[in-house]
C-alpha cells in the first residue's frame, strides 16, 4: 500500500499526541506517563471510574459548538468560512469485546472484555479559498469516533475511525489557486491491541489514494492517545505545567510528539459579548443539574484554564488552544472540566477558527 499521505486536515481536536523516548536510569526503565483522571465526573479522583454502574453506560454527554472565523494575514491568498458551521461532541461508555471477529486476529483475546469510553465528533464547515477574482468553494465534513480505556488505565486507545471529506490549505505562497489547497476524501479505521503498543490501520480511499491496511508500532513509555480523542483527553489532565504525550495519527500512519502547556485559571466575564453564548450554555447545564455551579450574589461564576497543544519539533507548525472549565477540587469537580472554547490556528497565516460552547447536556442513550 502506498504510504499514507500527510495532510493538514482542518479538524478540531484532531491534533496528534505526544511521546518522548524512554531513558534508562538506576538499572530500570523510566516511564513518562501523564496522570489522567476522570475529570468529566463530579468526583474526578475515582481510582477506577468505569464499571457496571457507570452513568455513562446509559447516558451520554452531548456538547455543541458554534463556529466563527478570524481571517489571517496571508497576502497571496485567503480563506473564508461561512456562517452555519456545526461541531458536536458525544461522550459515553460501552463494553468492548476483545473476541470480536472485527478485531484483527493477532489482537483478539477470547473471553476478555473491557468497559471503555466512546468519544464521537461531527464537524461540518463550508468555505472558500480565494485568490484575486478566483474562488474554490468547499464543504468539509469530518466524523470521528474513538474508543479508549478508563483514566485509571491511562486512556489507552482500542479503536478509532475517521471519515474525512476535507479541503485544506497546502502552501504559503502558491502560484495559482489550484495549488493553494489539497483535497481528501477517505476513511481510516484503526484497531489497537489491548496494551496499545501496536495498531492496524485500514484506509478506504474515495480519492486518488490507494486503499489498504498497514501495521504500525505504537509502543511508547509516554501516554498514548488516538488523535480523535484529543478533546476529551485534555480534560483528564492536571491543569498545570506542561505535559508530554504521544498521539497516534491514523492519517499519517504514525505517532507524533506533542506537548500540552497549561496556563493560568481566569474567571469568564459575563459582560464580554464574545463569551455570552458560553456562559448561557453553562447556566443551562447548571439549571439542568449536569454541573453543580451555584449562585453567588444571584449569579453563577465560571472559570476556565487554557491549554495550548503544539508539536514537539524544530518546526512546530500552528497550535491549538483549548479552554477547559477549571478543576479546583477533584472530589467536588462542579464543572466537570467542560471544554468551553477552542481556538484553532490555520496553517500559512490564514486565520483562526473559534469554537464556542453553545449547549452542554446529559441525554439518555436510546
Amino acid at each position: 500500500m502506498k504510504k499514507f499521505a500527510k495532510i493538514l486536515a482542518l479538524a478540531v481536536c484532531a491534533a496528534s499526541a505526544i511521546s518522548l523516548s524512554a531513558c534508562s536510569g538506576c538499572g530500570g526503565t523510566v516511564t513518562y506517563t501523564t496522570t489522567t483522571s476522570p475529570n468529566w465526573q463530579i468526583r474526578g479522583s475515582a481510582a477506577d471510574e468505569l464499571d457496571s454502574s457507570s452513568v455513562l453506560l446509559t447516558n451520554k454527554e452531548v456538547a455543541t459548538y458554534s463556529i466563527s472565523f478570524n481571517g489571517g494575514s496571508n497576502s497571496s491568498y485567503s480563506l473564508e468560512y461561512y456562517d452555519g458551521g456545526t461541531y458536536t461532541t458525544t461522550f459515553y461508555a460501552t463494553s468492548y469485546d476483545w473476541g470480536s471477529e472485527n478485531i484483527p486476529a493477532e489482537y483478539r483475546q477470547e473471553g476478555q472484555s473491557d468497559y471503555v469510553y466512546v468519544y464521537e465528533t461531527q464537524l461540518t464547515l463550508s468555505g472558500a479559498f480565494v485568490m484575486g477574482e478566483n474562488r474554490h468553494e468547499f464543504t468539509n465534513t469530518i466524523n470521528t469516533v474513538s474508543y479508549f480505556r478508563s483514566a485509571a488505565n491511562n486512556l489507552v486507545p482500542v479503536y478509532s475511525r475517521q471519515d474525512i471529506k476535507c479541503t485544506s490549505p497546502n502552501s504559503l505562497q502558491p502560484g495559482t489557486l489550484e495549488v493553494a489547497y489539497v483535497e481528501m476524501d477517505r476513511a481510516y479505521e484503526t484497531y489497537y491491541n489491548r496494551d496499545g503498543s501496536a495498531a492496524s490501520v485500514t484506509l478506504t480511499a474515495r480519492d486518488d489514494e490507494e486503499s489498504g491496511t498497514a501495521a504500525a508500532s505504537t509502543a511508547t513509555e509516554y501516554t498514548l492517545i488516538d488523535s480523535s480523542a484529543m478533546g476529551i483527553a485534555l480534560r483528564s489532565m492536571t491543569q498545570s505545567g506542561t505535559h508530554a504525550f504521544d498521539v497516534f495519527v491514523p492519517v499519517n500512519g504514525a505517532s507524533a510528539r506533542y506537548q500540552a502547556m497549561w496556563g493560568s485559571s481566569a474567571e469568564i466575564s459575563r459582560e464580554d459579548v464574545n463569551y455570552a453564548q458560553i456562559v448561557s450554555a453553562m447556566d443551562d447545564a447548571a439549571e439542568s443539574g449536569y454541573i453543580l455551579t451555584g449562585l453567588t450574589d444571584g449569579v453563577r461564576k465560571y472559570s476556565w484554564t487554557p491549554v495550548t497543544v503544539s508539536l514537539v519539533s524544530d518546526m512546530t507548525g500552528p497550535s491549538t488552544t483549548y479552554y477547559c472549565a477549571s478543576v479546583t477540587n477533584t472530589d467536588m469537580n462542579a464543572s466537570r472540566a467542560a471544554l468551553m472554547r477552542i481556538e484553532e490556528v490555520v496553517p500559512f497565516n490564514l486565520g483562526t477558527i473559534i469554537y464556542n460552547l453553545s449547549s452542554l447536556t446529559l441525554e439518555a442513550i436510546s
